[in-house]
């Protein structure tokens, strides 16, 4: 697996050229909270920036997945999270979910890492014991019930 110090160290040497852009806020660093193995998933967790948060997975090395650039859906118990496939010869093949961007609206580390835990919490949830409803969990729902609105 992957480690997320390594993923850490890759976003902040890509951070060294956004830092002059406006989408960055200077109040952020990065950092990878959740990281973990999930048995026949692969492994995620929520990847801060100062420009950016995401759902970071790292499918399985034998996974059958479309080509860089495609979408594909990550399953998980809570629900479908619709991905973006990456390709770079530091990460290998991964793909991301952007949770939310710019990220001027977060006044410090201590509030985008609440916000990361928040959706790890929500995402790794078992699903309740009734069957939900056929909606899938979708970003904005998934920020609304992290917000604490309805769903």
């Amino acid at each position: 697996m992957l480690a997320a110090a390594d993923i850490e160290a890759y976003y902040r040497a890509v951070g060294t050229r956004m830092v002059e852009l406006p989408v960055c806020n200077p109040a952020l660093a990065v950092e990878l909270l959740g990281w973990r193995a999930v048995e026949g998933i692969g492994a995620l967790g929520v990847l801060i920036t100062p420009w950016c948060m995401n759902l970071f997975w790292r499918p399985p090395a034998e996974a059958e997945l479309p080509a860089k650039g495609e979408r594909v859906v990550l399953a998980l118990p809570s629900g479908d999270y619709e991905c973006t496939l990456h390709e770079d010869e530091t990460l290998g093949r991964y793909a991301s979910a952007s949770l939310c961007s710019p990220m001027q609206d977060f006044p410090g580390q201590a509030e985008a890492r609440a916000m990361a835990e928040e959706v790890l919490r929500l995402i790794f949830a078992e699903p309740e014991s009734e069957p939900p409803q056929p909606a899938q969990l979708t970003r904005r729902a998934l920020f609304r019930r992290a917000l604490g609105g309805a769903s």
